[in-house]
């Protein structure tokens, strides 16, 4: 049985929790003499989380009297704290979290002993309020970077120049632009990691020689790189078609831990893609759907952003997908599905891309119409 009741101080919402039988008291850290406050427990201070299905806990190693509660807030840096009463040493904070509408950002929770009244009405302070604990939301968890000693000498350099992730991924590409030729691409490994020593070997003057690379080796470096720094990305393979052909770029997705969004670097123009009023910086499934005229390619060494610069890589989006999966996104107001290409043997695009077995790809098709 939960009983919910207004008119606790400020915005605060009390809910009584029915507790399981026995027991009420939580293992405790301290003793109870010298135990002021209720002592947060789980999760630990600085925890970062997606899914809000998440449960606190603490200890107070006095136990609850009868006319006793445990009060519970949480707030964020923009809204006023919620907050709970419970029996329990425990709560699950799904329904509190999902109220605030926060899809990233910061949480604080403490937690105190409250006495109440014969007619279970607050009537004075159990205990002093907690250590304030904080959660921080993310819309997708970081990946862990490598350790020190098993970097690279390549992603040593990035790691040793403490850069926040934002600058972080901009030295990255151009660290992968300046040491790298367009010729026609040469054969390297698969994650092009022999290439990217060739970079490093031409960045630090131990040779002249620098790696020729089209748009997809530039992008896989990068890719590379970023990975042992922990900062997730992931290729783009983008399509467009033209009489008789079907052609092909390859831009780099890359996730920035700092804003939680994705970004599109197009290393083949040295550029990345961005709202044309705002600034933010964009990802492949909002130039592939969206209208074109809304985003400009701003040079990666700085300077005006520009639509002149963002044309050449957006005129590909008119399907893509993510590496080498059979899942193709198609914006079919841009690209004609039942299009065969002389230059691809007479293949359409399901047939290409699942190499003679169209049964293997899937479309996800959307249609944002631009204006005329």
């Amino acid at each position: 049985m939960v009983l919910i009741f207004f008119g606790a101080v400020g915005y605060a919402i009390g809910v009584f929790i029915q507790a399981p039988e026995g027991d009420l008291t939580s293992p405790g850290r301290q003793d109870a003499s010298s135990q002021r406050a209720p002592l947060p427990l789980l999760p630990a201070d600085g925890s970062e989380f997606v899914n809000s299905d998440i449960t606190l806990q603490w200890s107070w190693t006095s136990g609850l009297a009868a006319d006793q509660r445990y009060a519970l807030r949480i707030w964020t840096d923009d809204k006023p704290f919620q907050e709970v009463w419970t029996l329990d040493s425990s709560a699950s904070v799904q329904q509190i979290i999902d109220s605030f509408s926060l899809s990233r950002g910061n949480f604080y929770w403490q937690v105190a002993v409250v006495n109440l009244d014969a007619d279970g009405v607050y009537e004075s302070a159990g205990s002093e309020w907690s250590e304030v604990s904080a959660l921080q939301r993310l819309r997708r968890m970081r990946v862990p970077a490598m350790p020190y000693d098993e970097l690279s000498a390549t992603a040593r350099q990035f790691h040793d120049r403490h850069l926040g992730a934002s600058e972080l991924i901009d030295a990255v590409h151009r660290f992968v632009n300046q040491n790298s030729l367009t010729n026609k691409q040469l054969e390297y490994a698969p994650d092009f990691s022999d290439a990217v020593q060739l970079m490093y070997d031409h960045s630090q003057g131990l040779t002249s020689d620098m790696p020729r690379l089209q748009c997809d080796g530039r992008s896989t470096a990068m890719l590379t790189i970023l990975k042992e720094l922990g900062i997730e990305s992931r290729l783009v393979f983008l399509y467009k078609s033209d009489p008789g052909w079907l052609n092909q770029h390859t831009v780099l997705e890359v996730f920035n831990p700092d804003s939680q969004y994705w970004q599109t670097h197009d290393l083949s123009s040295d550029i990345y893609y961005a709202a044309a009023e705002s600034g933010i910086r964009v990802n492949a499934e909002s130039m592939l759907f969206g209208v074109h005229e809304n985003i400009v390619g701003c040079p990666i060494a700085g300077g005006p952003c520009s639509a002149d610069r963002s044309a050449p890589g957006l005129a590909y989006f008119g399907a893509m997908r993510y590496g080498f999966s059979h899942e193709v996104w198609v914006n079919p107001d841009r690209f004609d599905l039942s299009a065969r290409f002389d230059g691809q043997d007479f293949q359409n695009l399901a047939e290409y891309i699942g190499a003679g077995h169209p049964q293997r790809v899937t479309f996800r098709l959307d249609s944002w119409l631009e204006l005329e």
